[in-house]
């Protein structure tokens, strides 16, 4: 079901994206395309919007680059684990019969700040680590957004727009910024510092991942590594799984549910649902080539592990677990370690930690990039009340799902901290 068109036209030009390079590098490019304007079109409907649109989603994130987390196949999953009754809202922009945007929503009723409203939300929550708008870089790309705030406007029904989990670079943030050029009320909510791992050179050209952390750090690791191989008896080696059966998806759930996240209730094995989306993650990222399992390994028994997805220069561990009663030889820090010297001879120098600025991550690094959850405010009167009862009691209603989820990273994301202070 169609719930509206939005033209915005644009001068005729020759295009082509400037993010591609030629065939040489092993990337895609754009060919070349005339157009007079970007059409942007929204649908409703359920998972059969995904499934009709999944060629031509798959392309754009091809095309662009896109992370794993746009992906339709993801979104599919996040929407058949964690939205099975809500309304998908999916937003497109074309130039022509070229996709350049592509926008995932769900709309649902839920309470801000004290106030139940109706809500559009991006497909995401905090197992995606980041959402945006999929968009080409070339000018209809940039038109795209535009396109989509035009459209958003004629859609009834909605008092609140909610973007969670934006780079400070990215799409999503300039579509918030149109939305308070156009005089609504809008929102930037920094929701988080995720630390992130820049591996450099040497003078012989080989990365190097320690250039940023203390000698003390460097100590305590081949201290950890000491006491690891004395407690079970051999030298831990690390272990990368691209394609882990059941059983050994099940011994790393049940490591994190061990330790004091099963005791918190924020481990994959409290939520059904939790464990449900997981599941089918490794599955579908196996299939498309982009999910692995690392686990510190003695004796045949699981040390530490991370569960990640990885792009051609970058890793991101979703979920980390290790075993408490080896606290004391440091199983997830020693893990790490081997982790970023596996990425590195496979060519991945980047290794987004995600989460929060916790201390253990910065032990690695002192970079950070912020993730931002964006929101634009409709001119309604029940709107403008949940706007302005949070700006003036920032805490009020904080007890809704998304807070809770806030909550969970604040404190469920702190996998490595305990083992690390002193």
């Amino acid at each position: 079901m169609a719930l509206g068109t939005s033209l915005l036209s644009t001068r005729q030009r020759t295009l082509h994206d400037t993010s591609t390079h030629d065939a040489s590098t092993g990337a895609l490019r754009w060919p070349r395309t005339q157009f007079k304007s970007v059409v942007a079109k929204a649908e409703t409907g359920g998972l059969d919007l995904v499934e009709h649109w999944a060629a031509r989603w798959e392309r754009l994130c091809e095309e662009t680059g896109g992370l794993p987390f746009y992906r339709p196949e993801w979104i599919a999953t996040y929407l058949r684990t964690f939205e099975p009754e809500s309304q998908v809202v999916l937003l497109t922009a074309s130039a022509g019969d070229r996709l350049v945007a592509l926008l995932p929503l769900v709309r649902k009723r839920a309470w801000f700040a004290g106030v139940p409203v109706w809500k559009l939300a991006g497909a995401a929550n905090i197992h995606s680590t980041q959402f945006d708008i999929v968009r080409t870089s070339c000018e209809a790309g940039e038109a795209a957004i535009l396109a989509f705030w035009n459209l958003l406007k004629q859609i009834p029904g909605w008092n609140m727009l909610e973007l969670p989990l934006l780079s400070r670079s990215g799409a999503g943030l300039k579509l918030i910024k149109q939305a308070s050029k156009d005089g609504c009320q809008t929102m930037r909510v920094r929701f988080s510092e995720c630390p992130v791992l820049c591996m450099e050179k040497d003078e012989n050209g080989q990365p190097v991942w320690l250039h940023n952390t203390s000698r003390h750090f460097r100590h305590e690791l081949r201290r950890y590594a000491r006491i690891l191989a004395r407690e079970t008896g051999e030298e831990p080696k690390l272990v990368r799984r691209t394609n882990p059966d059941g059983e050994v998806l099940e011994q790393f759930y049940e490591l994190e549910a061990s330790g004091w996240k099963g005791r918190a209730g924020s481990a994959i094995k409290c939520s059904p649902q939790t464990e449900a989306f997981y599941n089918q993650i490794s599955r579908v990222a196996a299939t498309g080539g982009y999910f692995c399992l690392h686990s510190l390994e003695a004796n045949n028994r699981m040390l530490a592990g991370a569960f990640s997805v990885e792009t051609q220069d970058c890793l991101y561990p979703l979920k980390i677990a290790f075993d408490e009663s080896l606290r004391r030889g440091g199983p997830g820090q020693v893990m790490f370690h081997r982790i970023l010297e596996d990425c590195a001879n496979r060519g991945i120098t980047r290794l987004f930690f995600g989460g929060r600025n916790d201390a253990y991550k910065m032990k690695w690094t002192n970079e950070t990039l912020p993730n931002f959850n964006g929101y634009v405010f409709s001119p309604s009167l029940r709107s403008k009340l949940a706007f302005r009862l949070r700006t003036l009691h920032p805490g009020i209603g904080r007890t809704g799902t998304q807070n809770k989820d806030a909550g969970i990273i604040s404190s469920a994301e702190n996998e490595f901290a305990k083992e690390t202070q002193r």
